[in-house]
């Protein structure tokens, strides 16, 4: 699949692929993970911290103006700045280092990115309510269309001026308990509103990520459906799969959650992360 439309800049330029998936010995495992639009590292902690203290290796990464990165979203200038710090941590690993990359909405094209310049460094890819676009796909502020009873408590920001597309987003506090945390226990909810920034934009430049299937597509990839999701509701998330054949997963798992299980779910979630690197040893 060709970029769309023609003259529209790619982050690497080859044909589609298909993913396939191996059997194995279970053992300790090493995770990682990336997480949602305007998020930080900071939403797995429960996660993480479950996941160490059953012996496994567990990496959360800040993208670039998240979490404790202090760099001004707003200039945030496109999708490869955005997540450099994922490539970087990736250039740190042996050549013998295999981990299990998982990725939470946003960080879906993370991942994505990823199993295609990374394959050989990746047990299995986890898409948890993610997206997960066809090769090829644009990066474009629509990727952002939300509700437009939630479209109306969302603050832009406009670095370029008001005339020019809008450079952060941020979705108001009222509204996130509402639409991302409705199942969250409060305490993570109010976590998540001291800790949240505004999405960079810019990122969204019109590039696209493509995909081959020597590389993408011979990592596994696992789709983890979050079915009382308020965000992406399941039928949307099933549309991010069947779009194109060559995203279709290795396997597909259900999650009764909202878009935040890492919080709202997080015993469930750890067995199913366990039981996925148990499959794709």
């Amino acid at each position: 699949m060709n970029c769309r439309p023609n003259d529209t800049p790619c982050l690497n330029k080859n044909p589609l692929g298909r993913s396939t998936s191996t059997m194995g010995v279970s053992g300790p495992a090493h995770f990682v993970f990336v997480h949602g639009g305007g998020l930080g590292a900071w939403t797995w902690f429960r996660v993480v911290d479950f996941l160490r203290k059953k012996g496994h290796k567990a990496t959360a990464i800040d993208l670039t103006s998240c979490g404790r990165d202090t760099i001004d979203p707003n200039t945030v200038s496109s999708f490869l700045d955005y997540n450099q710090p994922l490539v970087d941590f990736f250039n740190t690993l042996s050549s013998t280092d295999k981990v299990i990359l998982v990725g939470h909405d946003l960080g879906g094209l993370s991942v994505t990115y990823a199993m295609e310049h990374f394959h050989q460094k990746i047990q299995a890819g986890v898409f948890l309510a993610a997206m997960m676009l066809p090769s090829g796909f644009p990066l474009t502020l629509e990727l952002f269309e939300l509700d437009p009873a939630v479209g109306r408590h969302i603050e832009y920001t406009f670095g370029d001026g008001i005339n020019n597309m809008p450079t952060a987003l941020y979705v108001m506090e009222k509204m996130q308990h509402q639409v991302f945390y409705h199942l969250c226990p409060s305490e993570d909810v109010v976590l998540a509103s001291l800790l949240s920034k505004p999405v960079p934009l810019r990122m969204l430049d019109g590039s696209c990520i493509e995909f081959t299937e020597e590389r993408y597509g011979t990592v596994p990839k696992v789709y983890i459906k979050t079915m009382k999701d308020r965000v992406l509701p399941p039928d949307a998330q099933d549309e991010a799969f069947l779009s194109d054949p060559a995203c279709t997963p290795s396997e597909i798992r259900e999650i009764e959650s909202d878009h935040s299980p890492f919080f709202s779910k997080p015993v469930e979630l750890v067995q199913h992360l366990e039981e996925i690197a148990s499959n794709y040893a």
